[in-house]
């Protein structure tokens, strides 16, 4: 899985100026879902991670690192890919779910927003006029109509069933659902996003240059941790051009990842960190998008990639 990566193929349909976002990115928390479960095992960890060094040995100046250190982000990632996944997708799929259905309702709530003064929002008890009270009650009864739609065929033409059913669907789903919104996003760093959107780059060099990257966005002294678990002593690595050596240190350390092996609950502490980070661009659109509508205060410091 690759969340930074993810979210550089999905961007553009990610756009965050709307609250039609939630739906957009439905694309992209199912892609991370799919690749979360699944294991990708061509090669033995080993190899793989061989395979990985010699490929990042190739490039040079901005692009060189030593080679041990792609090998090493190679075999977490082939030790851990399958077997763990992000903790934060089956709330965001409830999220999105609910927004399939009471998206379009939201012009109804931006007809409330313009007949209120958005200061008295942010007060306990709210004032509104008539006309605001009005518009309220449009919004809330299409949510309850796409919410409960049976309750209000049964309820007809009856206005007073109606409003009850409004006032029902505010106060037990509606506004709840804002509420998890926001807690969703309360922990929402926006540069730890705009770290991993600078790791998009890395995937168009070398898969294991992103890996190697990434993991050092999103969790640098837990990825230190796992190398230094890992790896011999830096002043014992071999040389960066020293391709036996390299892949004899490779095929040595790569079975302390596997199972019972000294490093493999470092392994997947930075494998999981990642997947947890892989959260932020999901967390920017809906944060962005509360923002944007009057349903959260705040401020948008950054987008992500779709700015550019």
């Amino acid at each position: 899985l690759a969340g930074s990566f993810l979210y550089h193929l999905f961007g553009h349909c990610c756009s965050s100026h709307s609250l039609l976002a939630f739906s957009s990115i439905v694309f992209l928390v199912v892609f991370v879902v799919y690749f979360s479960h699944r294991k990708i095992a061509t090669m033995s960890g080993a190899a793989s991670a061989v395979s990985a060094a010699a490929a990042a040995a190739k490039y040079s100046g901005k692009f060189a690192v030593h080679p041990l250190l792609p090998g090493a982000a190679q075999l977490a990632v082939d030790s851990c890919t399958g077997r763990l996944k992000p903790r934060w997708t089956p709330k965001a799929q409830e999220l999105f779910n609910v927004w399939d259905k009471v998206g379009v309702c939201m012009p109804r709530y931006a007809e409330f927003l313009k007949k209120t003064n958005r200061k008295d929002l942010k007060r306990i008890h709210v004032f509104m006029n008539e006309k605001a009270q009005a518009k309220l009650a449009e919004f809330y009864l299409c949510c309850a109509l796409k919410l409960r739609p049976d309750e209000i065929e049964a309820a007809g033409q009856d206005s007073e069933k109606l409003l009850k059913l409004a006032n029902e669907v505010a106060t037990t789903e509606v506004e709840p659902f804002f509420e998890d919104c926001r807690n969703f996003v309360k922990d929402y760093d926006w540069e730890l996003h705009e770290k991993l959107d600078n790791t998009t780059i890395w995937r168009e060099v070398e898969d294991s240059l992103f890996w190697h990257h990434s993991f050092e966005a999103a969790a640098p002294k837990t990825y230190l941790a796992y190398r230094q678990k890992l790896l011999p002593a830096q002043d014992k690595w071999p040389a960066s051009d020293d391709t036996a050596g390299i892949q004899e240190v490779l095929e040595r350390v790569a079975g302390s990842v596997d199972e019972g092996g000294c490093a493999r609950t470092e392994a997947e502490e930075v494998y999981q960190a990642f997947l947890e980070a892989s959260s932020m661009p999901i967390k920017a659109s809906i944060r962005s998008a509360l923002i944007d509508h009057g349903i959260m205060a705040g401020e948008v410091v950054y987008r992500g990639n779709q700015e550019e």
